[in-house]
């Protein structure tokens, strides 16, 4: 087997793991999204062991740099599908659970915010206003 078969071959693999990603976006099933997402991931990891040696056959492959774009443009508009789920399901839950809400990592605010570990007392030298 040839190295532009090989691309083909993988460029062709990924693009049929993108449809079932996007179909399964589309039934909004989280066990099927986990398994092909994952299954993706390492199929992102072989497609990009393949392309490295040959990618001076990219270069003068107008139909495999085509595909190419082409599957990176499916990925982005992907991204932004499961960035809207996620907004959804983060929305239910702050219905849902109003208190969970709560940013874990916010600054804190207050008397001692400025303090990074959070001590009881006051800082030696932190006054909050000056007398002359």
């Amino acid at each position: 087997m040839n190295n532009e078969a090989i691309v083909d071959s993988q460029l062709s693999r990924f693009e049929s793991q993108l449809a079932f990603l996007s179909s399964a976006i589309a039934r909004n099933d989280p066990n099927e999204l986990v398994a092909v997402s994952a299954e993706l991931q390492s199929m992102v990891v072989l497609l990009s062991k393949v392309l490295q040696p040959v990618a001076a056959i990219l270069k003068n492959n107008v139909s495999a740099q085509w595909r190419v774009k082409k599957i990176a443009a499916g990925l982005a508009t992907l991204r932004q599908g499961l960035l809207r789920q996620s907004v959804t399901v983060d929305r239910a839950l702050g219905a849902l659970m109003p208190a969970c809400q709560e940013n874990t990592y916010k600054p804190k605010a207050g008397v001692y915010a400025r303090q990074p570990y959070g001590s009881a007392g006051r800082q030696s030298g932190e006054f909050k206003s000056l007398t002359a």
